[in-house]
């Protein structure tokens, strides 16, 4: 959900911000139009904070903007998926390895405790809020990496994935595994065993590959068969 922004000498970074946040959520279908003119409005701020968003945003990779049509949320491609996998899995694994390296027992029992409150107050009741979780767990790793450069290229990536995740975060089972695995992982760093807890990330990084291209698949699938009864989109204005 996305609210107006109360004036702050930041505002330009608040709508940045708030921006990214709506068009990575699933409140965007992916290869929909972004509305310049009402997301304006349910700010409050003029078009131009909103148009030097997207263009940082299409930096990003998060939306793409095409001459005299306006700004759209990015579709993914299964090449796209590939290729940003594959990066990721070779920066995590090196990012678990410096994490792991340079971990304590403080930070070790602050992983702990975010999964513990997740499962004790929002498993059974808001599992979306398990996305926050995950990400606070993963930025309290990033951290203790100890190397700024590379976890800033790791969540760009992140982004670009998190558009999916939330998708597959519908499924209670799904975050049931999720929970397991970074259990798993806790109990590696817990061990100082570099090589396993960087194995165990790249194993969740597979699994959720594998889910995502099923994902994509389905959706070719979903697209293949309206384009053929219709001939046409219905509903949102759409990239292509």
């Amino acid at each position: 959900m996305i609210r107006k922004l109360p004036t702050t000498r930041n505002l330009r970074q608040k709508v940045f911000e708030s921006l990214k946040n709506f068009i990575i959520s699933g409140e965007v279908s992916p290869g929909a139009k972004i509305d310049e003119d009402a997301l304006a409005g349910k700010l409050g701020v003029s078009k131009t904070p909103i148009r030097e968003a997207l263009s940082k945003l299409a930096h990003e990779g998060i939306v793409k903007t095409v001459p005299n049509r306006g700004s759209f949320k990015v579709e993914l491609t299964k090449e796209d998926l590939t290729q940003i996998m594959l990066i990721r899995e070779a920066l995590e694994g090196l990012c678990i390895r410096l994490a792991a390296a340079n971990i304590n027992n403080r930070v070790i029992e602050k992983l702990k405790a975010l999964l513990d409150d997740f499962e004790t107050n929002y498993l059974e009741k808001e599992i979306y809020y398990y996305t926050q979780t995950n990400l606070e767990f993963y930025d309290l790793i990033y951290k203790t990496a100890k190397s700024p450069w590379l976890i800033r290229i790791i969540q760009s990536t992140r982004d670009l994935t998190q558009m999916l995740r939330l998708i597959l975060l519908k499924d209670p089972e799904r975050v049931r595994y999720s929970l397991k695995a970074h259990r798993d992982l806790i109990e590696a760093f817990e061990k100082r065993d570099v090589g396993l807890a960087e194995r165990i990330r790249k194993d969740m990084l597979r699994t959720g590959y594998q889910s995502y291209m099923k994902m994509l698949e389905e959706r070719e699938v979903d697209l293949s068969k309206t384009v053929s009864s219709k001939g046409v989109f219905n509903g949102e204005k759409r990239l292509g």
